[in-house]
Order: C-alpha cells, then sequence, then structure tokens
C-alpha cells in the first residue's frame, strides 16, 4: 500500500523574505566604541607623548559621555567607562603639556 501525500511543501517558497542586516548609523553606534577608542588613543598619547593623539581621546571621551543612554548607565557606580576614559583623556593632555608649566624641559627644547 502505498501512500502519496496531497499536501504541498510546508517551506512555502513564495513567503520567504531575504535578510538584510540592518545598517547603522552614527547616533546608533555603541557608545562604549568611543570609549574604547579614547582609552586607545589617551595610552598611546601618555605612552609615547603624541598630544594629537590625546586630544582625539578627549573627543572621542565627550562623545562617548554625550551619547550614553541612561539604560547603559551602571545602577550602583554611575558612568564608569565614560568616565574612565575622560580621566584617561585629561590625563594624557595634563602629561603632555605639564612641562610647559612647570618649566620642565620638553621633547624639543633639550639643554
Amino acid at each position: 500500500m502505498s501512500v502519496t501525500s496531497t499536501t504541498s511543501d510546508p517551506k512555502r517558497p513564495n513567503s520567504i523574505v531575504p535578510y538584510h542586516p540592518a545598517i547603522k548609523t552614527l547616533d546608533e553606534i555603541d557608545p562604549d566604541l568611543f570609549g574604547t577608542f579614547s582609552l586607545i588613543l589617551s595610552e598611546s598619547g601618555l605612552i609615547a607623548k603624541i598630544k594629537w593623539a590625546t586630544w582625539l581621546a578627549l573627543i572621542f571621551a565627550v562623545v562617548s559621555i554625550t551619547n550614553e543612554k541612561a539604560s547603559d548607565q551602571d545602577p550602583n557606580n554611575g558612568r564608569t567607562s565614560a568616565l574612565t576614559s575622560l580621566l584617561f583623556a585629561s590625563s594624557g593632555l595634563v602629561i603632555n603639556y605639564m612641562y610647559l608649566f612647570m618649566g620642565i624641559p620638553g621633547p624639543l627644547n633639550k639643554p
């Protein structure tokens, strides 16, 4: 006895919708990405005394703080990652420009 199915294919090929990944705009990028860039640039500015890297780190830190949502904040500690990136960027600027204010010979002013 042979059993034949009279039903059609259950996949219904005419109702298949192809996948298209969502395109994110600049406003939808995770603020932790900006904080990560800020930390990387501030570390390179602190270690290698690169002034433009610390200025970019400060800009990325400010963007990270301003783009942070209330849901991204840690309820116990507040804005820890954004403030950490701002702290590293500002400390990089202080270290890079300290010799101007304290009379220390700078990298270009060798005696």
